[in-house]
């Protein structure tokens, strides 16, 4: 290094020489995407002389159609280096990654990008389609990868793990989960970790080295989530791309398929998951003939599916087909034993990041395990960075909580908590009182049924497991 170092004051221009001999395209940014330098290689893949790209923006070249996606702004936005394949003006395709410069404080300075040709390698197959389905996936995952290992190997051990009775339950679950290669359901309200428990169970699987692909199914209208997760042909309707699409079953082949928000999908579409998930074969809108998958199918659900079949909302058979493993993430309201040891997670990965000291009080620390916590660990983690920067002082106190935490009398011998249990206790107490005022009011099943807006056959359940006592007297039905 040392003799690097003592030839390049010797020539100045050395490491502009050696970037020069690359035959790859290099291309160099300020902490802000404005160009500073690119290699010839990086001038000959653009088409566009040097002193027209530099001191522009990529986000701006990027518009103008240059290169799409911008590796560079991909890597600046997400804060981490990112691989992709990048198109470059006519249709030439790069292996890109973005690499971020930073100082010794760690605070980004410049970004690299370094791009190879791979068109021809591709043009040279006969089976160029294939090819670049797997581009697609492959640069999709390529994405995913940093994020995922973070996750897994720091947030997972906290979030999944614990000293909660519950929360140990849950995760040896997810570990005989992911000892199989069956269909699996993971049940739990918003913010619980859901889509990280899925994530585990695929890790820990005999899928490990295939792709994990994941989809919301509330986040796309019902008109883009079959052609999303099936694929389609070309020209197979209007506004169809002249190349057809690569679904996410295909992207997701020899690995994992994490449908989360399974709840929200409409009962079409059911049908279809339902026969792939019983023939492992799907037909892409547009398609002639099927295709064959090898993929696992993990879903998730802040609902109560069995009530929606009842409802009508949910078919009974992809019910039945989904909840043969099934997991359920606690909320915090059911580990608040685990409260403090998140928020110190939480607290020193933010202080870590901002470059902060900040220490809870003991005050905050009693109102963060009283709080109800609606929407559970994605809101505690929301709340603890918003303390890390906004607090003054080095220590959090009561006074940087927002309001509602304040005013939320849930102290330590509030009936809520020590006298009526968990809010799932609570809940079914009040479920129970409804249900007995619905019968004494209305004097028959079937009516009361109708008060509370549920079916006959979902109130005879709840009064079985309620142990209600009736009694029938003249046509009539009475709470004993």
């Amino acid at each position: 290094m040392e003799k690097l170092f003592e030839l390049s004051h010797q020539n100045p221009a050395l490491f502009v020489d050696i970037l020069e001999s690359i035959k790859d395209a290099i291309f160099i940014s300020d902490h802000e995407g404005t160009t500073l330098w690119l290699n010839s290689a990086s001038e000959a893949m653009c088409g566009v002389p040097k002193n027209k790209i530099t001191g522009r923006n990529v986000r701006d070249l990027e518009k103008e159609g240059l290169f799409k996606p911008s590796v560079l702004r991909m890597a600046l936005e997400e804060g981490k280096n990112v691989s992709t394949v990048q198109t470059v003006g006519e249709g030439r395709k790069y292996i890109a990654t973005g690499h971020l410069v930073k100082n010794k404080e760690g605070k980004v300075i410049a970004a690299v990008a370094h791009l190879r040709d791979i068109t021809d390698a591709v043009k040279n197959t006969s089976k160029l389609q294939e090819i670049e389905e797997l581009l697609e996936k492959y640069s999709a995952q390529i994405r995913k990868l940093t994020s995922t290992k973070t996750n897994i190997n720091g947030v997972e051990n906290v979030k999944l793990g614990g000293k909660s009775n519950s929360r140990i339950l849950a995760k040896k679950i997810i570990e005989k989960i992911a000892a199989v290669d069956t269909t699996a359901l993971i049940v739990g309200e918003t913010g619980t970790g859901k889509s990280l428990a899925a994530e585990k169970i695929h890790l820990l699987s005999k899928r490990r080295n295939g792709p994990f692909v994941q989809i919301n199914c509330a986040s796309l209208p019902e008109s883009l989530l079959e052609s999303e997760l099936f694929g389609y042909e070309k020209g197979s309707f209007t506004g169809a791309t002249s190349k057809g699409k690569t679904g996410l079953i295909k992207a997701a082949e020899a690995g994992t398929l994490f449908l989360d928000e399974i709840g929200e999908v409409p009962l079409h579409l059911q049908t279809k998951i339902l026969h792939f998930l019983q023939s492992k074969t799907y037909m892409p809108i547009g398609a002639r003939e099927p295709r064959n998958a090898d993929v696992r199918i993990i879903a998730a659900t802040n609902r109560d599916l069995e009530q929606m079949v009842e409802e009508g909302t949910f078919r009974s058979d992809l019910f039945y087909r989904l909840n043969i493993l099934t997991v359920k993430i606690p909320s915090l309201r059911e580990s608040r034993d685990d409260i403090e040891d998140l928020a110190t997670y939480f607290l020193n990965m933010f202080n870590e990041k901002y470059n902060k000291n900040k220490r809870f009080s003991n005050e905050v620390l009693k109102k963060l395990i009283q709080y109800s916590w609606p929407g559970n660990i994605r809101e505690l983690e929301n709340l603890i960075e918003r303390l890390v920067i906004l607090s003054e002082d080095e220590f959090i106190e009561e006074k940087d909580l927002p309001q509602k935490m304040v005013e939320q009398h849930m102290s330590s011998n509030s009936p809520y908590i020590s006298d009526r249990g968990t809010m799932t206790e609570i809940l079914e107490e009040m479920e129970k009182k409804m249900i007995i005022d619905a019968l004494e009011k209305e004097n028959s099943t079937r009516k009361a049924a109708k008060f509370l807006g549920v079916s006959q056959s979902l109130l005879m359940r709840r009064i079985k497991k309620y142990n209600i006592q009736l009694v029938v007297e003249e046509s009539k039905t009475f709470v004993k």
